[in-house]
């Protein structure tokens, strides 16, 4: 036997192997810097978005750092600076090298993104979840040995804002134009006008989908539903504002605990992963729609854990979840909440043990939220 050759192929080997763990370290270290980068970019969007940069240069064109603090009341050098790492991130174009003589304006694309409210592409408010989360790490690391969760109401007025603004756009572009056609039962119900459809919208938040959903069909009624009464006092004023108060009408509720009335039709838009009793609140909504349908709009999670993935989406799900759904659900010591991570067969489990019978994917497309209907 010859050792020597034995002990160079086992130096070979060792160094392979070295090589590939400093590879897998720098993989390693690099996607951890690529993630505080972006942390970083987003807080400066939360600039832009909450201090109105982002719209006074959708609004006024190019401006130089002075013009553009001079139209928000702000301070010259801050602004500069927040335009310097815009430009540099791709947010905003600059017209030269001399950052206090350059103008600045949005790129293309930047009011649908940045700005305008109503559009589809409308992302701004994502930055307000992002620092809203950061705010709370230290109540999270406290909650974390206990799970005692921290309660949606102790996130602030950005959180709510954010969950409302991010949803907003899909409601005004999408409910009522592509996904209610898709479900021929329920939109045949919603138009009939000879028995105008009483309508439940079960965890309503700011009352933005209730809304659209009177304004597309004046004969409806439509009763939201919601434990948080800052998202019910926004929904009661813009229901107002909107014209359609005199048919939408916004509920505190524990919807934990049985409601009044019965209904035609009742929507869950993005809430039902988010109960600290899921259960209990389908129970709610099976006993007071009796003879009704259910429709069920929640995140489109994957069926089955695939770990790692790179699809964005199912990352997002699962790292939003601990800093976010999970622990807002969790401030009872009961609670049980899904996550965001809501898979087909558990929401099947709830359905089916709340008392629906038939519990259908329904055929809507869509790269966040899957449909169900529930009767």
């Amino acid at each position: 036997m010859d050792y020597a050759e034995d002990e160079d192929a086992y130096a070979i080997s060792e160094v392979s192997t070295m090589a590939a763990s400093e590879q897998a370290i720098e993989e390693l270290s690099g996607k951890i810097f690529f993630a505080a980068l972006g942390a970083t970019e987003i807080c400066n969007v939360y600039l832009g978005h909450k201090t109105g940069l982002y719209r006074a240069l959708a609004d006024h064109g190019p401006q130089t750092s002075a013009g553009l603090a001079a139209l928000i009341g702000a301070d010259e050098r801050n602004v500069r600076e927040w335009l310097q790492a815009q430009a540099v991130s791709g947010l905003v174009t600059v017209s030269g090298q001399d950052l206090r003589t350059a103008e600045f304006a949005l790129v293309e694309g930047g009011r649908e993104v940045l700005v305008d409210e109503l559009s589809p592409a409308y992302v701004a408010p994502l930055s307000q979840a992002a620092v809203t989360a950061g705010r709370m790490m230290s109540r999270l690391v406290d909650a974390f040995p206990s799970g005692t969760g921290v309660a949606y109401a102790d996130y602030g007025p950005d959180a709510i804002g954010a969950q409302a603004a991010l949803n907003r756009p899909a409601f005004v572009n999408e409910l009522v134009a592509s996904w209610l056609p898709a479900l021929p039962g329920v939109a045949d119900r919603l138009a009939d006008r000879s028995r105008p459809a009483a309508v439940a919208d079960f965890g309503c938040g700011s009352g933005w989908s209730s809304i659209e959903l009177a304004k597309a069909y004046p004969h409806i009624t439509v009763t939201g539903f919601d434990a948080d009464p800052t998202s019910i006092d926004a929904a009661i004023k813009s229901a107002d504002d909107a014209g359609v108060a005199d048919r939408v009408t916004f509920q505190l509720r524990d919807l934990a605990q049985p409601v009044d009335g019965q209904y035609d039709v009742a929507f869950l838009f993005e809430c039902l992963h988010d109960f600290g009793y899921p259960d209990r609140v389908l129970r709610t909504v099976r006993a007071a729609t009796p003879e009704g349908v259910v429709v069920v709009m929640d995140e489109a999670a994957d069926d089955v854990l695939v770990a790692p993935t790179e699809d964005p989406v199912q990352r997002f799900f699962a790292n939003i979840s601990p800093l976010w759904c999970l622990p807002q659900g969790r401030d009872e010591s009961d609670m049980d909440p899904i996550g965001t991570v809501i898979r087909p067969d558990r929401l099947r489990e709830l359905a089916t043990g709340a008392g629906f019978a038939e519990v259908e994917v329904a055929p809507i497309e869509h790269p966040f939220f899957r449909f169900y209907t529930l009767a």
